[in-house]
């Protein structure tokens, strides 16, 4: 199949998906569909997506390249929009990260040296953020669940490359953990975003119209995410 663009295109067929769902990587986009769907239903579907790829491709293309973490004492790390730094302690591995007078303080074993070091501090983050994730994430579908009169089947996190957010058809909802790393309005438009699709499961007017009675100004969040989304990172 030819887009005409520069790009590795990866079609992903299984039994679990009854939506399509494009991810774009670049140059890499990778097309997850249901095992039953037709060769010529998916070229029309990509055919009309086309236009979205592209802008997705450029988005990504025009982004200044990221500066990989240290895990270095002072280096910044964000939570929910504001700015904290690290403070690595000399401390059992596996001790819990505390927030604590605006630094993340990180236990290491004294032992641990080079690579190994940074993995453990790596890893005691993510444990971190993706905990506090869940907490958050869940209140806030309690929250904005009342305001649209939707009730979540579940709320997870998960560790996703490419979106921030899902709806089952059953109404189970999983988000990213990184958009913990967002403020909390870009972090309430994503909430909001997947629990309006329990009212109409496409991204159709009548969607957008139940997005906009919460989230006002979402499309200045969904701006704010195509620019900085890349940079949620740890």
């Amino acid at each position: 199949m030819n887009l005409g663009l520069p790009i590795k295109l990866q079609i992903v067929r299984t039994e679990r998906r009854k939506t399509v769902l494009i991810e774009v990587d670049n140059p890499v986009v990778t097309v997850k569909v249901p095992k039953t769907l037709s060769k010529e239903r998916l070229e029309a579907l990509l055919t009309k997506r086309k236009s979205w790829i592209k802008d997705k491709l450029e988005t990504q293309e025009a982004m200044p390249p990221m500066r990989t973490k240290e895990y270095v004492n002072g280096e910044a790390f964000a939570y929910l929009g504001r700015t904290y730094r690290l403070k690595i302690i000399a401390g059992e591995q596996g001790k819990p990260v505390k927030l604590r007078n605006g630094y993340l303080e990180v236990p290491v074993a004294k032992n641990l040296k080079n690579e190994g070091r940074r993995a453990s501090i790596r890893c005691a983050l993510t444990e971190w953020y993706t905990s506090h994730a869940l907490v958050r994430l869940e209140s806030k579908c309690t929250r904005y669940g009342r305001v649209l009169g939707v009730a979540p089947a579940s709320v997870k996190v998960d560790d996703y490359k490419t979106r921030w957010g899902s709806c089952s058809s059953t109404g189970k909802l999983s988000f990213n953990w990184r958009v913990i790393l967002a403020p909390h309005s870009i972090v309430d438009y994503v909430v909001v975003h997947e629990l309006c699709h329990m009212l109409e499961h496409n991204h159709s007017a009548k969607y957008w119209k139940h997005v906009r009675t919460v989230i006002p100004d979402y499309k200045a969040c969904r701006d704010w995410l195509k620019k900085h989304g890349a940079y949620l990172f740890i």
